[in-house]
C-alpha cells in the first residue's frame, strides 16, 4: 500500500524521497563518509620521488583518512573521508605529503561516481588496446583559449578529445613513440595533469566499486 504523507510530521523534520527524517538524522546522513581515489603525478617514476605504497597507506590515517588502500606504484590512493569538497582534499593530501616527504606532488582527486562519467564517456570505443588508449586527469578545467590552441596542435600518430577536466588520448602508435607527453599537456592547456591508461582505470573503477 503506498504510503501518503501529511503536514502531521514530526518537528524538526525534512522529507527526501518520501521519507521523512528528523534533522539530526539528516546530519548523520550528511556525515557520511564519500569515496575517492587519489591520483599522485609522477611518482616512482625513473627512481625519482620513490613512496612505498605501504608507508603512504599508513602515513594518509594521520590526516584522518579511512578505510585506505593502493593499486600499483604509480600512485593510486583509495580512501573515504566525510568531507564532499574534493578540493580541499587534494589540498590537504598535497600539504601532507610535502611536510611528510618533501616531495611536491600534484593530487587529483575523483568519486566513483565521476570515474564511472569518464568511462561511460568515451570516444574511442574502438581502440584496438587499452593500454594505449589513455585517460589524462586535468587539475582544472582549461580556458578556452587554451582549448583551441590545443586543438590546433597536430600529432601523425595520436587522437585526442577534451572533455571538461578530462583529455582522452588514443597513442595508436604506442605511448613510448608520441610527443603528446603529460608534460607537453600539462604546458599547453596550464593546468597540472595525471595519466590513466584505460586497463588501469577499469580496474580504478572497479576497486572504488568494493
Amino acid at each position: 500500500m503506498k504510503k501518503t504523507f501529511t503536514n502531521n510530521l514530526p518537528k524538526k523534520s525534512i522529507v527526501l524521497q518520501n521519507h521523512y527524517f528528523s534533522i539530526n538524522n539528516l546530519t548523520e546522513i550528511l556525515k557520511m563518509s564519500q569515496k575517492y581515489v587519489a591520483l599522485l603525478r609522477g611518482i616512482n617514476v625513473g627512481g625519482k620521488r620513490k613512496l612505498k605504497m605501504a608507508d603512504l597507506r599508513e602515513s594518509v590515517l594521520k590526516i584522518g583518512f579511512k578505510e585506505v588502500s593502493t593499486y600499483i606504484q604509480s600512485g593510486n590512493l583509495f580512501f573515504t573521508a566525510e568531507e564532499k569538497n574534493a578540493t580541499i582534499l587534494e589540498e590537504k593530501l598535497a600539504q601532507h605529503l610535502l611536510e611528510e616527504y618533501t616531495y611536491d606532488i600534484p593530487v587529483i582527486i575523483r568519486t566513483s561516481e565521476e570515474i564511472e562519467k569518464v568511462i561511460a564517456q568515451n570516444p574511442f570505443p574502438e581502440a584496438e588496446d587499452f593500454k594505449q588508449l589513455h585517460l589524462i586527469f586535468l587539475k582544472e578545467k582549461p580556458l578556452e583559449t587554451s582549448i583551441k590552441d590545443f586543438q590546433k596542435l597536430e600529432f601523425p600518430s595520436e587522437e585526442f578529445k577534451i572533455e571538461a577536466q578530462h583529455l582522452y588520448v588514443n597513442y595508436t602508435d604506442g605511448v613510448r613513440n608520441s610527443k603528446l607527453s603529460t608534460t607537453l599537456i600539462e604546458k599547453k592547456l596550464n593546468t597540472k595533469a595525471t595519466a590513466r591508461n584505460w586497463k588501469t582505470l577499469l580496474k580504478i573503477e572497479s576497486l572504488l566499486k568494493d
